[in-house]
């Protein structure tokens, strides 16, 4: 094992260093495992049973830590409070003050700090043996990552639970499209006041900035952002804790929460084709819609001929029957509204519908509410690739080609012969 001593502040970026200083250690080759049943981890401390989801190649506790247990952990007492001081901390979890969080003495919440940090694993402090406290990195990966994929709506919105928030005027909608599921636990400030429950979210990182205070992060109900921000480390806030290695390098037993995807409130609109309502999906600037086009016309087919799939999958048309199928005021998609819906959301899952598809590879996520169905095509009178791929025209003989097997959003032209389902962009 290697030890060096290094300036936090140093490996932090947003900060000069100074002489704040933590222990590092190196171990080369290590590993560990983590345990998931029916999407949570259990504490072995209190037996509290925790939500985790993935996010970009990391392990996310989907719930506020509810550690209390301050005869184990002695640095809790006087260190954590419930909101209020109402005595349930159940809903909410602690607001831990940055010394708690990271599990050192309360004289450092105006001093600095110096303790061990782990270069594989991090700051272990009050989480879970194999999780550690966010980093500042941990933070903005996960920004980086949801800016990347939520078709370039505010990421604050993707982060809040459903439920719990207050609601705000042309402020958009908690959505919980990540899984995060943020709740509003609001923060006991120095003095020993509190900030209101359902209107703010404080998450501690593992990084202080000077002997007060500390870098954390905010979600709030009158914005659409996750914000930084240095806190005074006797601010009682919120912690999640994150797997300390990410799921290329830990064994992972269980699969993650995914239950969050079915409880997305998709604010779809509605279209008319022929007389049948179709759904409609704003991503980004586009408006599409939602559902694959059922309109009978010459030369469209239902897959294997069977009607019961045209009402599942919609039809299957040869590229100049869906030159006729869009209503006034919508139009078949060009290749470059493929290649703006493609950068917006990045991953093919996101577009992919939750049901219909092949076990054979990963369920899509719908992220976005575009819930592409794997209609699979025709040609020459040969149906191929139902529940194994989406294929969609585009005005140019370009197709918007989805699959089971990987997240790759393919751009090709096809040959105006074959056969495949059509989507609708408005005007």
């Amino acid at each position: 094992m290697k030890r060096l001593v290094l300036s936090l502040a140093c490996l932090a970026w947003f900060v000069a260093c100074d002489d704040e200083s933590a222990n590092y250690d190196w171990n080369d080759g290590a590993t560990l495992s983590v345990k998931l049943t029916n999407g949570k981890f259990t504490d072995d401390r209190d037996g509290q049973k925790y939500s985790v989801v993935q996010v970009n190649g990391q392990l996310w506790m989907a719930e506020n830590l509810r550690y209390a247990d301050s005869s184990k952990t002695p640095n809790l007492k006087g260190n954590m409070w419930c909101h209020e001081d109402d005595g349930d901390c159940e809903i909410y979890g602690p607001l831990y003050s940055w010394t708690a969080a990271m599990n050192l003495e309360s004289k450092y919440n105006s001093s600095l700090a110096t303790y061990t940090y782990d270069y594989t694993y991090g700051v272990h402090g009050i989480c879970p043996e194999n999780w550690r406290l966010p980093t500042v990195d941990d933070w903005q990966n996960l920004a980086q990552y949801l800016m990347f994929t939520n078709g370039g709506d505010p990421i604050g919105a993707d982060m809040k639970a459903v439920e719990g928030w207050e609601d705000e005027d042309n402020i958009p909608k908690a959505l919980n499209r990540s899984g995060f599921a943020a709740l509003p636990a609001g923060r006991r400030n120095s003095e020993g006041g509190f900030m209101s429950a359902g209107k703010y979210a404080f998450f501690w990182s593992s990084a202080q900035v000077d002997a007060a205070t500390s870098s954390g992060w905010t979600l709030r109900y009158d914005n659409a952002h996750l914000d930084n921000g240095n806190y005074y480390k006797d601010h009682g806030m919120s912690v999640r804790c994150i797997l300390a290695m990410s799921t290329a390098s830990a064994k992972i037993e269980g699969n993650v929460d995914s239950s969050y995807l079915d409880n997305i409130p998709f604010d779809y609109g509605q279209m008319e084709i022929d007389g049948k309502s179709y759904k409609t999906i704003k991503i980004g600037t586009q408006n599409w819609m939602a559902e694959n086009a059922a309109v009978k016309t010459d030369d469209s087919w239902c897959y294997n001929d069977d009607e019961k799939n045209c009402d599942k999958y919609g039809r299957l048309y040869s590229f100049e029957a869906a030159q006729t199928v869009c209503p006034e005021g919508w139009r078949l998609p060009t290749k470059s509204d493929f290649q703006t819906i493609y950068g917006a959301v990045g991953f093919g899952s996101s577009l992919r519908s939750r049901d219909g598809w092949t076990d054979k590879g990963s369920r899509g996520t719908n992220y976005m509410g575009f819930n592409a169905m794997p209609a699979g095509g025709r040609e020459s009178g040969d149906f191929f690739d139902v529940t194994y791929s989406s294929y969609m025209w585009g005005s140019d003989k370009s197709v918007l080609w989805l699959r089971y097997y990987d997240e790759k959003i393919s751009i090709e032209e096809k040959d105006a012969k074959n056969a495949f389902s059509v989507r609708c962009i408005e005007e």
